[in-house]
């Protein structure tokens, strides 16, 4: 049972509904050196009201918050560094509701990476209830081949995703189209493909709340693969 999620306030006889609210401490870390990161932007968002929270880091690498319990929450942390050829790889989380609540300070790691680079690592996507690449699709896995020719020690994770009305084995569908065309183009040892299933949507469309509808746009952001550097 989702208790916890409103306290009930008694008032002349009339019981009304406030959402409580809790504090949520985030540190944004280097994942190199673990130095904090001040500046870095920090945004959650509830995926139950759609309400956005957005706050910078302080020198510590510190962001404190109030959230309303009872919610799954977005999180994106994310360092503008213009003016620098070395930038930070943004972080993307779903919080769940025991984590909200759990009074630890949540810990944020960005990877370093320059940014010619970062621009060669956008997401794909994928048609419902297949599993088949696009040319978009074929484009972004020669671009991270390209990288890998250019930077010796670069490693790249490629993480697949369907969406929460999709049968289990999508993700092992689409995650075997990945590896066997980056095989026809000579194969590399330096990029994972990992399947990670229907798990953490993006958006509010995880299939857990039977009133949220959601649109075809919304589902299509969680039927991805998303290019992760885990070595530079």
């Amino acid at each position: 049972m989702k208790n916890f999620i409103l306290s009930l306030v008694c008032t002349a006889g009339i019981l009304f509904c406030a959402a409580q609210e809790v504090p949520f401490k985030l540190i944004a870390y280097d994942k190199t050196n673990r130095n904090p990161i001040p500046a870095a932007q920090v945004k959650l968002q509830n995926l139950n009201s759609l309400r956005e929270y957005t706050l910078l880091t302080n020198d510590a690498g510190q962001a404190d918050f109030m959230l309303e319990t009872g919610a799954r929450y977005r999180l994106e942390v994310s360092k503008n560094s213009s003016g620098s050829s070395i930038g930070y790889l943004s972080y993307t989380y779903m919080l769940s509701e025991n984590e909200v609540v759990a009074k630890k300070t949540f810990e944020a790691e960005l990877e370093k990476v320059k940014h010619t680079e970062s621009g060669l690592l956008p997401a794909m996507y994928f048609d419902y209830g297949k599993a088949e690449l696009s040319v978009e699709n074929l484009a972004s896995l020669d671009n991270a081949l390209k990288m890998l020719q250019s930077f010796a020690t670069l490693q790249i994770e490629v993480g697949v995703y369907a969406d929460c009305r999709e049968e289990k084995g999508m993700t092992a569908k689409r995650a075997l189209a990945i590896s066997s065309y980056l095989s026809s183009k000579g194969g590399t040892k330096r990029i994972t493909v990992k399947e990670y299933g229907n798990v953490r949507a993006l958006n509010q469309c995880d299939c857990s709340n039977q009133f949220v509808v959601c649109s075809d746009e919304k589902y299509l952001e969680n039927r991805r693969a998303e290019f992760k550097v885990i070595a530079f």
